[in-house]
Protein backbone atom coordinates (compact mmCIF):
# COMPACT_ATOMS: atom_id res chain seq x y z
CA UNK A 1 0.00 0.00 0.00
CA UNK A 2 1.15 3.43 -0.67
CA UNK A 3 3.21 4.68 2.31
CA UNK A 4 1.22 7.98 2.83
CA UNK A 5 -1.95 6.07 3.54
CA UNK A 6 -0.13 3.98 6.05
CA UNK A 7 1.39 7.31 7.35
CA UNK A 8 -1.85 8.40 7.82
CA UNK A 9 -3.30 5.70 9.99
CA UNK A 10 -0.23 5.83 12.50
CA UNK A 11 -1.20 9.15 12.87
CA UNK A 12 -4.82 8.25 13.63
CA UNK A 13 -3.81 5.48 15.85
CA UNK A 14 -1.06 7.85 17.92
CA UNK A 15 -3.99 10.11 18.50
CA UNK A 16 -6.27 6.96 19.38
CA UNK A 17 -4.21 4.34 20.12
CA UNK A 18 -7.00 1.99 21.71
CA UNK A 19 -8.82 -0.04 18.70
CA UNK A 20 -12.31 -1.83 19.40
CA UNK A 21 -12.05 -5.75 18.14
CA UNK A 22 -15.41 -6.92 18.36
CA UNK A 23 -16.59 -10.61 17.61
CA UNK A 24 -20.54 -10.20 17.69
CA UNK A 25 -22.72 -7.80 15.70
CA UNK A 26 -23.66 -5.59 19.22
CA UNK A 27 -20.32 -5.41 20.18
CA UNK A 28 -19.97 -3.91 16.29
CA UNK A 29 -22.72 -1.60 16.86
CA UNK A 30 -21.20 0.01 20.11
CA UNK A 31 -17.91 0.14 18.73
CA UNK A 32 -19.36 2.76 15.75
CA UNK A 33 -20.60 4.77 18.71
CA UNK A 34 -17.32 4.65 20.81
CA UNK A 35 -14.22 7.06 20.71
CA UNK A 36 -12.59 4.15 18.73
CA UNK A 37 -10.67 5.27 15.29
CA UNK A 38 -9.99 1.80 14.61
CA UNK A 39 -12.00 -1.53 14.45
CA UNK A 40 -11.22 -4.91 14.07
CA UNK A 41 -13.50 -7.26 12.67
CA UNK A 42 -13.07 -10.50 14.59
CA UNK A 43 -16.05 -12.85 13.52
CA UNK A 44 -18.97 -12.68 11.71
CA UNK A 45 -20.42 -14.36 8.50
CA UNK A 46 -19.55 -13.94 4.74
CA UNK A 47 -23.22 -13.15 5.33
CA UNK A 48 -22.99 -9.97 7.20
CA UNK A 49 -19.35 -8.81 6.49
CA UNK A 50 -20.62 -6.28 4.48
CA UNK A 51 -23.02 -4.43 6.40
CA UNK A 52 -20.81 -4.14 9.07
CA UNK A 53 -18.07 -2.97 7.18
CA UNK A 54 -20.14 -0.29 5.89
CA UNK A 55 -22.01 0.52 8.82
CA UNK A 56 -18.59 1.04 10.38
CA UNK A 57 -17.14 3.03 8.22
CA UNK A 58 -20.02 5.11 7.67
CA UNK A 59 -19.51 5.85 10.95
CA UNK A 60 -16.12 7.21 10.65
CA UNK A 61 -13.89 4.06 11.39
CA UNK A 62 -10.72 2.40 9.84
CA UNK A 63 -12.18 -1.37 9.82
CA UNK A 64 -9.61 -3.97 9.57
CA UNK A 65 -11.36 -7.31 9.00
CA UNK A 66 -9.62 -10.68 10.17
CA UNK A 67 -10.24 -12.81 7.19
CA UNK A 68 -9.10 -15.87 9.42
CA UNK A 69 -11.97 -15.73 11.39
CA UNK A 70 -14.83 -15.09 8.94
CA UNK A 71 -17.32 -17.69 8.65
CA UNK A 72 -17.93 -18.54 4.81
CA UNK A 73 -14.91 -17.21 3.44
CA UNK A 74 -12.68 -18.90 1.69
CA UNK A 75 -8.73 -18.44 3.44
CA UNK A 76 -7.41 -17.89 -0.53
CA UNK A 77 -6.70 -15.62 -3.07
CA UNK A 78 -9.95 -15.71 -4.46
CA UNK A 79 -11.51 -14.85 -0.68
CA UNK A 80 -9.38 -12.21 -0.12
CA UNK A 81 -10.56 -10.73 -3.58
CA UNK A 82 -14.11 -11.12 -2.30
CA UNK A 83 -13.53 -9.46 0.51
CA UNK A 84 -11.42 -6.33 -0.96
CA UNK A 85 -14.57 -5.82 -3.68
CA UNK A 86 -17.25 -6.97 -1.32
CA UNK A 87 -17.06 -5.69 1.55
CA UNK A 88 -14.68 -3.23 1.29
CA UNK A 89 -12.55 -2.97 4.57
CA UNK A 90 -9.72 -0.30 4.81
CA UNK A 91 -7.28 -3.46 5.43
CA UNK A 92 -7.36 -7.06 6.26
CA UNK A 93 -5.44 -9.12 9.40
CA UNK A 94 -4.46 -12.77 8.78
CA UNK A 95 -1.91 -15.21 10.36
CA UNK A 96 -1.19 -16.15 6.31
CA UNK A 97 1.34 -14.13 4.77
CA UNK A 98 0.00 -15.30 1.17
CA UNK A 99 -3.37 -13.91 2.50
CA UNK A 100 -1.53 -11.08 3.06
CA UNK A 101 0.39 -10.21 -0.28
CA UNK A 102 -2.70 -10.62 -1.81
CA UNK A 103 -4.53 -8.31 -0.14
CA UNK A 104 -1.56 -5.53 -0.43
CA UNK A 105 -2.00 -5.65 -4.31
CA UNK A 106 -5.43 -4.76 -3.62
CA UNK A 107 -4.24 -1.59 -2.09
CA UNK A 108 -5.37 -3.09 1.51
CA UNK A 109 -3.43 -2.39 4.28
CA UNK A 110 -2.13 -5.77 6.07
CA UNK A 111 -1.26 -6.69 9.88
CA UNK A 112 0.15 -9.92 10.59
CA UNK A 113 -1.20 -11.78 13.79
CA UNK A 114 1.80 -13.35 15.35
CA UNK A 115 1.00 -15.84 18.52
CA UNK A 116 3.81 -15.44 20.70
CA UNK A 117 4.00 -18.68 23.19
CA UNK A 118 7.95 -19.14 23.74
CA UNK A 119 11.08 -17.71 22.80
CA UNK A 120 11.19 -19.96 19.37
CA UNK A 121 7.63 -18.25 18.23
CA UNK A 122 9.34 -14.87 18.64
CA UNK A 123 12.64 -16.33 16.38
CA UNK A 124 10.47 -18.20 13.95
CA UNK A 125 8.04 -15.16 13.95
CA UNK A 126 10.83 -12.68 13.04
CA UNK A 127 12.07 -14.74 10.33
CA UNK A 128 8.59 -15.05 8.94
CA UNK A 129 8.00 -11.73 8.81
CA UNK A 130 11.09 -10.77 7.35
CA UNK A 131 10.74 -12.97 4.22
CA UNK A 132 7.49 -11.42 3.61
CA UNK A 133 7.10 -7.92 5.40
CA UNK A 134 3.10 -6.63 6.34
CA UNK A 135 2.33 -3.39 6.96
CA UNK A 136 2.12 -3.72 10.46
CA UNK A 137 2.47 -7.12 13.30
CA UNK A 138 0.16 -7.54 15.63
CA UNK A 139 1.50 -9.91 18.71
CA UNK A 140 -0.67 -11.81 21.12
CA UNK A 141 -0.92 -12.02 24.15
CA UNK A 142 -0.38 -8.04 23.84
CA UNK A 143 1.38 -8.13 27.58
CA UNK A 144 5.31 -9.08 26.17
CA UNK A 145 7.02 -5.83 26.86
CA UNK A 146 10.03 -6.84 25.92
CA UNK A 147 9.15 -9.06 22.76
CA UNK A 148 6.79 -5.84 21.32
CA UNK A 149 10.30 -3.82 22.37
CA UNK A 150 12.43 -6.61 20.04
CA UNK A 151 10.01 -6.84 17.27
CA UNK A 152 9.91 -3.51 16.29
CA UNK A 153 13.73 -2.67 17.04
CA UNK A 154 14.19 -5.80 14.60
CA UNK A 155 11.69 -5.39 12.05
CA UNK A 156 11.32 -1.73 11.96
CA UNK A 157 7.27 -2.39 11.39
CA UNK A 158 4.70 -1.27 13.63
CA UNK A 159 3.62 -3.19 16.54
CA UNK A 160 -0.33 -4.07 17.92
CA UNK A 161 -0.37 -5.52 21.30
CA UNK A 162 -3.35 -7.52 21.59
CA UNK A 163 -4.99 -10.41 23.40
CA UNK A 164 -5.47 -10.44 27.25
CA UNK A 165 -5.33 -6.82 27.27
CA UNK A 166 -8.22 -5.29 29.56
CA UNK A 167 -6.75 -3.05 32.04
CA UNK A 168 -5.36 0.11 31.54
CA UNK A 169 -2.10 -0.35 33.14
CA UNK A 170 -1.21 -3.45 30.13
CA UNK A 171 -2.29 -1.25 27.98
CA UNK A 172 0.07 1.63 29.23
CA UNK A 173 2.63 -1.30 29.56
CA UNK A 174 2.74 -2.10 26.00
CA UNK A 175 2.73 1.38 24.66
CA UNK A 176 5.66 2.35 26.99
CA UNK A 177 7.30 -0.62 25.26
CA UNK A 178 6.70 0.30 21.79
CA UNK A 179 3.31 -0.28 20.51
CA UNK A 180 1.66 1.65 18.35
CA UNK A 181 -1.55 0.89 19.43
CA UNK A 182 -3.68 -1.98 21.38
CA UNK A 183 -6.56 -4.11 20.27
CA UNK A 184 -9.11 -4.91 23.01
CA UNK A 185 -12.64 -6.62 23.50
CA UNK A 186 -12.34 -4.74 26.79
CA UNK A 187 -14.97 -2.11 26.48
CA UNK A 188 -14.37 -0.03 29.40
CA UNK A 189 -10.58 1.04 27.68
CA UNK A 190 -12.42 1.97 24.57
CA UNK A 191 -12.62 5.29 25.90
CA UNK A 192 -9.59 5.87 27.39
CA UNK A 193 -7.79 6.85 24.43
CA UNK A 194 -6.38 10.06 26.21
CA UNK A 195 -4.46 8.47 28.61
CA UNK A 196 -2.95 6.14 25.87
CA UNK A 197 -2.35 9.01 23.23
CA UNK A 198 1.34 9.75 22.57
CA UNK A 199 1.08 12.87 23.28
CA UNK A 200 0.52 11.81 27.06
CA UNK A 201 3.22 9.57 27.33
Amino acid sequence: MASDRLERFLASLAARPVIAAVRAEDDARRAASSPCGTVFLLGGSILTLPATVQSLRAAGKIVFVHIDLCEGLGKDAPGVEWCARSAAPDGLISTRSQLLRRASELGLMTIQRLFLVDSSSLEGGIRHIRSAPPDMIEVLPGLVPRSIARLKGELGLPVIAGGLVSELSDAQQAVRAGAAAVSTSAQALWARQGELSKRNN
